[in-house]
Parts: structure tokens; C-alpha cells; sequence
């Protein structure tokens, strides 16, 4: 029978992810109510739009209409066809940083974003993207406004074909040493290492809810105290989850601790390219196979059941197994090679 052995702490593991930081940096004074924003720049007022407000004027594009990364494909209907283009990284004197990217559709029919960038029931808005700061490991997620939404603009209608649309969405900062972060979005392959740009702007909201910024070092690359940890190749990662963190002595339902740990699974799922996530569960040489084989299936079933959930990528196939105590990682004869072997591992292409 299993032992279970409690080895991190439940709030250490709340708000954890993949990998890299973020730094905020504007050039005009926002000021943003729940129903929209205002950019004072030298020149005059201009009214941008936000969830909620889609009768506003949209803001109008970056003047420079610079781009320092554009996507080589895109997981939509139009692949290469439509280009994502990082325009700016900014970071404010009030240090906030401000996203801006720009959409290109080079195919012959409009395209509706609708939710491809977009986070819970939003639409056509980039809420969904965040940043990573591989140096601090953190992600940055993007600020929610009081009411649930992103604060961010949003497109008023599908991408005409041979156009260009603009979004801008914000973050909250990382320190001040960090130069750099990596881009991640649902629907390409990470940004690496964009540059953070100063800003003489301020932007101020009243109505946002706290920052969200994901610790990424309880899914490290290496086994830590609590036996989670991962390996990797040039093609694959397979991250190892210790079943005394998700589950109670001899249980396969998730326990309140599996919830935070799994989101920044299904995070990492999410900005991969595979289309298959295998999941196994394991178990030590501890009891009787006749319990150990369903009850590792039973775990594996459990993972995979809360990751279909925590997924927002379409596409994807589960392969789900129990192995029992066959396949071991460390010794049996010892209490931590045992707590070791208890384990369930999600394996997925980069």
C-alpha cells in the first residue's frame, strides 16, 4: 500500500507555469475605467477600445509600425497564411508593460480571430498570450479588469483578406534587470528573447484585479524535494508528477494540491505543437499488483481527465496507461526511491 508524504507546501505551488519574464514600458498616459481607456500622448486625446465598449473608436496602430518578430505559421486554418507580428515591448514609468502586436491575413478570405488569442469567453482580444521570464522562471499572465476581462482592446470585426489589425494588451512587470522575454501565444511557436523597450508613459486603472505571475520552478529540470520534476530532448518533455502531491494515501481523485500543479501543465501543452499527450501512472513494489496496476491506470485517468479540461488547444489525443510498480526510477528498497516510483508522467513533442 502507499504511503503518502507531503513534501511542498500548497501555496508555494499556487500561480506556477513554464518558463521566462516580463518588463512593461508606454509612450501616452492611459487612463482606463471598467468601460474603456484613454491614451493622452503629446499629440491630441484618442479614444481605444476594450472589452466592453465596442462602440469606441479602436486605437490606432504604432505610428512606426516596427516589427521584431513575425511567425512562420500559424495552428488556424490559414497555417503560414496568417502572420502574428510582435510590433513593441514597452514598459512604463508606472511599470506596467504594454503588448503590441499586429495580425496579417495574406489569404483570400476574411478571418474572424474569435477566441485564438483570446481568454475565456472573449473574443478577438490577445488576453490569452503571456510572457516568460526564463532567468527568474515566472510567467506573466495579463491584467484582468474587475469585471473579468482583459485589460486590453479588442478587434470589431474578421481580418479582411490583405489587411493588417492591431491589438495592444497589458501585463504586469518584472524587475528591472530583466531585458528580455519570450512571447507565447495560442496559436504560434514562442517568441524568444524580445527586447523590452523604456516608454514615457504612465497607465493607470483603478479597476484591476491582482497580478497574476506564475512561479515556474515547482515543475523544475530536476527532481526537487517533493520528487516533481522533468526531462527533455531536443523533441520531447515529459514532466513527472509525484503522486503524494496530486493524490491521498491509496486514492486516485485529485487532491486540492493537483489543481495549481496541473494548470501549468496544461499550459506547457498548450504553447507545444504535439497532438498527442501520453499519460502514465506508476506506482511502487509496495502491495499487490492486483492494486497497484488499477489504481496507477486510475491516476493517470484522473490527470488526464483535468488536463482535457484545463486545455484550451483543440486537437489533441490522450494515450492513457497504468504501469503498476513495473517500470521503476529509483530504488524500491528505500522510503525515497519508493516515493520516487509513485509518479505520474505526461509525455508531449515540444
Amino acid at each position: 500500500m502507499e504511503k503518502t508524504k507531503k513534501s511542498i507546501d500548497p501555496r508555494k505551488m499556487t500561480r506556477t507555469s513554464t518558463r521566462r519574464k516580463v518588463i512593461p514600458s508606454l509612450t501616452a498616459l492611459l487612463l482606463i475605467s471598467t468601460s474603456g481607456c484613454v491614451i493622452n500622448p503629446d499629440s491630441p486625446q484618442s479614444e481605444i477600445n476594450s472589452p466592453g465598449t465596442p462602440n469606441q473608436t479602436p486605437q490606432e496602430p504604432p505610428t512606426d509600425n516596427e516589427i521584431i518578430a513575425t511567425s512562420t505559421t500559424t495552428a488556424t486554418s490559414l497555417g503560414e497564411n496568417l502572420e502574428i507580428h510582435i510590433n513593441s515591448l514597452e514598459r512604463t514609468e508606472n511599470d506596467l508593460l504594454r503588448l503590441r502586436i499586429s495580425i496579417t491575413n495574406n489569404s483570400d478570405e476574411p478571418f474572424d480571430l474569435g477566441t485564438g488569442l483570446a481568454q475565456g469567453t472573449e473574443r478577438r482580444t490577445a488576453g490569452n498570450i503571456s510572457l516568460i521570464d526564463e532567468v527568474n522562471q515566472q510567467r506573466y499572465m495579463s491584467y484582468k479588469q474587475s469585471d473579468g476581462g482583459c485589460f486590453c482592446d479588442s478587434l470589431e470585426s474578421p481580418i479582411s483578406s490583405g489587411s493588417t489589425e492591431s491589438l495592444w494588451v497589458i501585463f504586469p512587470a518584472p524587475p528591472e534587470r530583466v531585458e528580455s522575454l519570450t512571447v507565447t501565444t495560442p496559436l504560434t511557436p514562442p517568441f524568444l528573447d524580445l527586447p523590452i523597450s523604456p516608454a514615457t508613459e504612465s497607465i493607470e486603472n483603478k479597476n484591476l484585479e491582482e497580478p497574476e505571475v506564475l512561479d515556474l520552478t515547482a515543475i523544475s529540470d530536476s527532481l526537487g524535494e517533493d520528487q516533481t520534476g522533468r526531462t527533455e530532448n531536443s523533441e520531447e518533455v515529459s514532466i513527472i508528477l509525484s503522486s503524494d502531491v496530486l493524490f491521498d494515501t491509496n486514492k486516485s481523485d485529485l487532491n486540492a494540491e493537483a489543481q495549481e500543479i496541473l494548470e501549468q501543465v496544461a499550459r506547457e501543452i498548450d504553447d507545444a505543437d504535439s497532438s498527442v499527450v501520453s499519460i502514465d501512472g506508476h506506482a511502487d513494489n509496495t502491495g499487490n499488483e492486483s492494486i497497484n496496476l488499477p489504481l496507477s491506470r486510475e491516476r493517470a485517468s484522473s490527470v488526464e481527465s483535468a488536463l482535457r479540461e484545463m486545455i484550451t488547444r483543440e486537437g489533441i489525443d490522450f494515450n492513457v496507461e497504468g504501469h503498476g510498480s513495473a517500470d521503476p526510477i529509483a530504488d524500491n528498497q528505500t522510503e525515497e526511491g519508493r516515493e520516487r516510483n509513485r509518479r505520474v508522467s505526461v509525455t508531449f513533442e515540444k
